[in-house]
This record gives structure tokens, sequence and C-alpha cells, in this order.
């Protein structure tokens, strides 16, 4: 069998966190971990004995023994009496009792009562009747105990060894769910040594093809599919998942369940271990590192639906390492655990004085907020200098004075959904290129009623944008043309792990849908407030052109298959020169003399851990073309030219050592999207100048948006000529 890698990234930070969270659960969920009977009676809820079974599963994966304390505190929370005067049959509830009683305590004699109980619940029908309304499930469940039993040597006769070969083997037939199946599969297996040829065949060849065709996961409708695609992309946002997060949730338990239950299978079957691990580390991918806790609650807010989820991945990450977990999680605890100061938890006087302190300081301006708003997302930026003054006790005179160390600040603000994403993908950065991005820290401020959220940043007073030092800091030129290319490349290449190729649908989501929405909204603009009417020819030249640029995308949506398969990249997603800041190091900054520049990149509301390098590099070239057009200087003696064809020079050199022989196709696509991007975000002041009663900008505007769509008709048309 082929030796696959076993090492997810951030894993014992990752795992070391989640592990802190869980044990947290029983203090922090004590509605739902080890809570209290619902009344004298001693019954409890569904929904805590399920998270509660989870949970010991849990422990017990990461590597906890029966005898250690949080064990030993589930033991006794699940040894209850049975049967007892309102309860005389195994349900679901007993069975999840069950399954833990046989983890922990198999030889205590209630365990028996309940095995000889669910023996009985046998049906004429060949299946187990739970009251769940689900004889495939019920009696798959039944017979998973039924072998748990076994195992622990507790089964006492209730059904003989032959019998339970038999029905494993037949249960396998029928089972509808994904999740399902693979335990049936690994219940057969278990009990007989191995599979049949047409249960391979058959079923377990078919959860690898279903996992290929929907991303690495399983337990997916037909129609989310693109749910799936999200994830497998590594682009799943708690704002998709809100609308959807029950789908979700099944989603991602069914994926674990698997997971759990085929990998042990994979020395027997080699072929199905690639499908299984790609399937493990496109989930892990998601939410590991730093934040990984946060992002997991964000995703899922409810509480039950967060330690369900928490709890399978600690087992299917237990099946994915094939050994118990704290060997790898329990350093970081540990370290996560010295760190921490004892703190006493305040009284609420202590809260209100530093309330009362807040609304005593005073804060104003001193001068107004600089914009600093040059892009064209919808998020806001200013410079602020902030002063501080407090009422003196004394003479009653107020003291200003600028913030400690902060003496200039920037203020980013927008809608709360834009910050969000934001955020969001600064939290998915991969480690290995986080200090490339500004950094985004939570929200200081939401504005609830306008729903809008306020970041106060850092301000990079020293970095000025590439389109600043191009035009001003001629001097930088010579670094720059040597060290922005290297930078760029490495934002692109990420966490340097396995390279995946693009999926069907991929350059219709980054290419063409937005292109033919922008268009939409050019020509719409331009056409239905009739803004070229005084020149004929023109508004034919608009008719003719928005007909091109369409006819183009529609040829390009029947052969977008042609340019797939591409390499994956990180991709910035909104790569223009207002958004790579760039600072000239001094020497004690820069001692070993590596480098002569600090890059950062902002923006990262359309940041893609799977997108495509070309879209990046195509924007910045039309960008840098715009910038430079004005000049009219020769090409051979504009800096900004010689900038660019380094620039395409690095990128052909990029594209063909990955392989990527559609590279320069896309390159033009990318720049057609930027130019018709440029002339709908043009619109925008136009439509400002009409609602002001201010037509001669408007039609300016119209002039200037036709221009660059007519550009952009040329590339493509050159895309369309080479495609055949």
């Amino acid at each position: 069998m082929a030796h696959f890698p076993r090492e997810l990234p951030d894993l014992e930070q990752t795992l070391g966190d989640l592990m802190l969270d869980l044990l947290r659960a029983k203090s922090e969920y004590n509605e739902l971990v080890l809570a209290a009977p619902l009344d004298g009676l001693g019954r409890f809820s569904p929904e805590a004995v399920r998270v509660t079974q989870h949970y010991t599963m849990a422990l017990l994966a990461y590597g906890y023994t029966p005898h250690q304390i949080e064990l030993q505190e589930a033991a006794q929370w699940f040894s209850t009496t049975f049967p007892t005067e309102s309860n005389r049959r195994i349900d679901a509830l007993e069975m999840n009792r069950l399954e833990v009683l046989l983890e922990l305590r198999p030889n205590e004699p209630m365990v028996l009562t309940r095995l000889e109980q669910l023996a009985t619940q046998h049906t004429d029908m060949d299946t187990y009747d739970l009251s769940m309304n689900d004889p495939l499930f019920e009696t798959l469940w039944a017979l998973k105990v039924m072998a748990q039993a076994r195992k622990a040597g507790v089964l006492n006769g209730i059904m003989p060894d032959d019998e339970l070969k038999r029905r494993a083997n037949a249960i396998v037939q029928g089972q509808r769910r994904e999740k399902d199946l693979a335990l049936a599969l690994r219940l057969r297996h278990d009990l007989s040594g191995k599979l049949t040829t047409q249960q391979q065949t058959r079923y377990l060849n078919m959860l690898m093809e279903v996992a290929r065709q929907n991303g690495n996961v399983w337990g997916v409708s037909q129609d989310m599919r693109w749910l799936a695609e999200n994830l497998w992309r590594g682009q799943i946002t708690p704002g998709q998942v809100a609308d959807n997060r029950e789908v979700f949730r099944e989603m991602i338990l069914s994926t674990c369940y698997v997971i759990e239950n085929l990998l042990p299978l994979a020395p027997f079957y080699p072929e199905t271990e690639p499908v299984l691990r790609q399937a493990m580390e496109v989930w892990w991918g998601i939410f590991h590192g730093n934040s990984a806790v946060d992002f997991l609650h964000a995703l899922f807010p409810n509480a039950y639906d967060y330690l369900l989820i928490v709890c399978r991945t600690i087992v299917s990450l237990r099946a994915y390492l094939d050994e118990p977990l704290i060997g790898w999680g329990a350093a970081h605890i540990y370290r996560t655990v010295a760190q921490q100061n004892t703190r006493q938890i305040d009284s609420p006087d202590n809260d209100n004085i530093k309330r009362a302190l807040k609304d005593w300081i005073k804060i104003d301006f001193e001068k107004m907020p600089e914009s600093l708003r040059k892009g064209m997302s919808g998020t806001n930026i200013v410079r602020i200098h902030p002063q501080i003054s407090t009422p003196s006790d004394t003479d009653e005179r107020e003291f200003s004075m600028p913030l400690p160390n902060a003496s200039s600040l920037v203020v980013k603000y927008g809608a709360i959904e834009e910050i969000d994403r934001e955020r969001e993908n600064f939290a998915h950065l991969p480690a290995s290129i986080r200090e490339c991005f500004v950094n985004m820290p939570q929200p200081s401020y939401v504005d609830d009623r306008r729903r809008k959220a306020y970041i106060i940043m850092a301000d990079l007073s020293r970095h000025k944008t590439l389109a600043e030092v191009l035009e001003k800091v001629p001097q930088m030129q010579p670094a720059l043309n040597r060290e922005l290319m290297p930078f760029l490349i490495r934002v692109h290449m990420g966490d340097m792990r396995q390279r995946r190729a693009a999926g069907d649908g991929v350059l219709l989501q980054l290419y063409l849908l937005p292109m033919q929405e922008h268009v939409r909204r050019v020509f719409s603009y331009i056409l239905e407030n009739r803004l070229l009417e005084a020149d004929k020819a023109k508004e034919a030249l608009a008719r003719q052109t928005q007909r091109g640029l369409l006819d183009s995308i529609g040829h390009l949506v029947r052969r977008q298959l042609d340019l797939e398969g591409f390499p994956l990249a990180c991709m910035h997603g909104d790569l223009h020169s207002r958004n790579i800041m760039v600072k000239k190091l001094r020497p004690s900054e820069n001692p070993d003399r590596d480098s002569e520049i600090d890059f950062k990149l902002i923006d990262l509301e359309k940041f893609d851990r799977s997108g495509d390098a070309a879209l990046d590099a195509g924007e910045l070239l039309m960008d840098l073309e715009i910038l430079r057009a004005p000049r009219n200087t020769p090409a051979e003696k504009d800096p900004i030219a010689l900038l660019m064809k380094g620039i395409r020079n690095s990128y052909n050199g990029f594209a063909e050592e990955r392989g990527d022989q559609s590279f320069n196709l896309r390159l033009d696509l990318a720049q057609a999207r930027a130019l018709i991007r440029v002339a709908k975000g043009r619109t925008k002041a136009g439509e400002a100048s009409l609602r002001e009663s201010r037509r001669g900008p408007s039609v300016r505007v119209a002039y200037d948006a036709l221009d660059y769509t007519e550009q952009a008709l040329i590339l493509l048309q050159g895309v369309v000529k080479q495609l055949g």
C-alpha cells in the first residue's frame, strides 16, 4: 500500500484549541454536557444525552482512558437504572447510553439488561424497532451495538456470531445515506474480515466516486453541490452557511462519519486512502489555525451543532492519524494553560466604574478625517488624528493630547457583511503569507441600526500605494522591478500544499458571470439614459459593442471547459496599484539587506485560497496600463512599462513552471474583465451626476465607459479566435 503523509496544517495548535474548548464545555454548556435531570424522575433531554455521548467518544479518541476523571464522570452520568417504571424499551436515548457504557463500563449489570431488551425488539421483518420510524437505520444501529458488545466480551449469547455476521452482511444492501452505508461496510468488514467483491465494487467504490463528484465530501444533495464546491475551494463563509446551516451541518457530519468508518479499511482497500485523506484535508483546511474555534463558532452559533461538529471532527481525526491524538495536542494545551494569567472575575461595580471612566474620557479629532478610499470596493477608509482629554478636577480646564503611540490611525468601515467577509478571509490566510497582508482586527464598533461595522487599525503612514510610488518616488523603481514579482508569487503559492486543478464552473464564476453583469450595468447606464443620443454614430457603436461583448461571453461560456483544469492559486481578487502598499526599508529595519522594500496587501474582500493567479496578473497589468496611458511616454523609456514587462515575464515563468498552458488566454480574459469593471465603476460617478441633474459629466462618463468596453471587446475577440 502506498504511504501517504498524515500531517495537517497547524495540527498541534488547532487540535489543542479544539480540545481546550471541548473540556470547557462541561461548564460553558452545562445544559448539554453532563446536564442535570429535567425532573425528579431522572429524565434527561435527548439533546443532552446525544451531545454527552459524542463528548465522551471525542475524549476517548483524544486518548483519555476510562480511569480519568472526565470519563469517570461521564460513566456515572450514563449509568442509570434500566428498566424503570416509566421506561421499559430501548429507544434512541437508551442506545446512546448503551454505546457509552459498553466503552466505559461494559461489565455493569445494567448493560446486559439493556442488551437483552434490545434483542426482544427484533421484529418479524428482521429489523429492530427503536421507535424512530426508520427501520433500516434502527437495525443498523442495533447491529453496531451488538458487535460492540461482542468485542467487549459481554454479548453473553444474546446473538450467535454466525447470526450477527449474517445480519451485518444483509444490512449493507439498501442503505440510503452515505454515512450509514460506510458504517454498514465497516461493520461487515470487522465481523467477517473482508468485504465481498460485490460490496467492494458496488458500494465502497461508489462512495469514493460520490466524493470525487462532490468536492471530497459526502451527504450532499444535488441542489446543494455548490455548497460542497465552495467548501472544496476553501471559500465557505459563515454568511454562506447561515441560509443552509442544517444542510451544511449534515454534510460535515456525514463526511466525518465516512472518514471515521472507512479509513480503518484503507490498508485492505488502498485505493480509498487518497479520497478519504483529501476529505479530511478539505474540511480541516477551512478552519485550521489560531482562529479555528472562533471560526467554527461563527459557522455553527448553535451550541448543539457546534459541539457535535467538534466532537465528530476529533473522532475522524483519530482515524486520519491512526493513533491517539493526545501526543499531537497536549503540548499546545500545556503551553496555553501556562501562559494564561489567573484573573479575578470583575464585580458589577468594577464593570460600571470602567464604563464611567470611558464616558469621562473625551475623544475628538485634531483635524477632520482624511479619506483614503481610492479603489472600487464598497468599504471606506479614513485616516484620523485622535486627541483625548479629561476634565481636570483642580482648575476645570481640559488638557488635550494625542493617543500614546497612535497619533494617527486608520478606520475602515462599511456594511457589516463586507467587513465580516474581509475578516473571515484574513482568518483563512495561510500562515506562511499572513504577514503579506494588513492585519484585520475585530470591529471596534458596530452600528446595528445602519448595519455598519468600524475597524480601527494601525496607520501605515510610512507606506505609500504602488500608484503613488510610481508617480512620485522614481528612485524606488529598480528595487520595485526586482522585488514586486517574488512577493506576489509568494502570495499566489500560499502554503505550498499539493496543487489542485480548477473544477467545472470556476471560469464561469471568476470571469464570465462578473463580465456579463458588468456589461449589463454599463450599457443600461449608457443606453437607457440616452446619453449618446446627440452622437448617433457613437450610440450605434455602443449597441454594437454591447452585442459583441455578450456574443463573445456567450461563446466563452460554451467553451469554458477548454480553459479549466488550470492549477489553482491564492488570489487577492482585487489586485490593483492602490491595494499594494510599499515602504522603503531603513537599514536598521533590514540589516541582512535581503530586500529593500516592505510590501503589504490591503482589501481582502475578494481573497480566495482557490482562485486564479491570472486574474490578479491581468487586473494589475491593466491597472498599470491605465496609469501609464496619460503620460504619452514611449514604452521603452517608461518605467511603468518596464515594470509591466517584468511582471509579464515573471508570470510567464510562473505559469510554465506550473504547467499552466492556458495562462495567457486567461490573462487576456482578466484584462478584459478589469476594463469592463473599470467602466462599471465609472458609471457610479455618472449616476451621481444624473441624480444632481448634471448631464455634462454624465455624458463624459458614458464616452469613457464606451472606450473601456471597446478595448475589452478586442481582448475577448482575441481569446475567442485563439480557441477557434
